[in-house]
């Protein structure tokens, strides 16, 4: 019979039974992306932008979330290369 009961739960983790419970991190990430989507969603006119000689027009939420996007790349590729360092020393 006990043989029974332990198939039941092999297949339940820790985190199934008590449910998923966010860490601070992770609500302040979220807490982050959240405003900036809303932040986003608010500039949603056309403004002028100068690239390089070109004057071209875009939709400023556009632009928000081009910066955005590049910004946190930029930000995975020199957190990542840190990372690299640290283990070889």
């Amino acid at each position: 019979m006990a043989d029974d009961d332990r198939r039941w739960d092999a297949g339940q983790s820790q985190v199934d039974r008590e449910g998923f419970r966010p860490s601070a991190k992770q609500i302040g990430a979220g807490a982050i992306v959240v405003a900036l989507i809303v932040f986003v969603l608010q500039n949603t006119d056309s403004t002028p932008v100068t690239l390089l000689v070109f004057d071209v027009t875009f939709p400023l939420w556009l632009m928000l979330a081009a910066t955005i996007v590049l910004s946190l790349g930029v930000g995975y590729v020199l957190g990542s290369r840190g990372k690299t360092r640290k283990k070889k020393d």
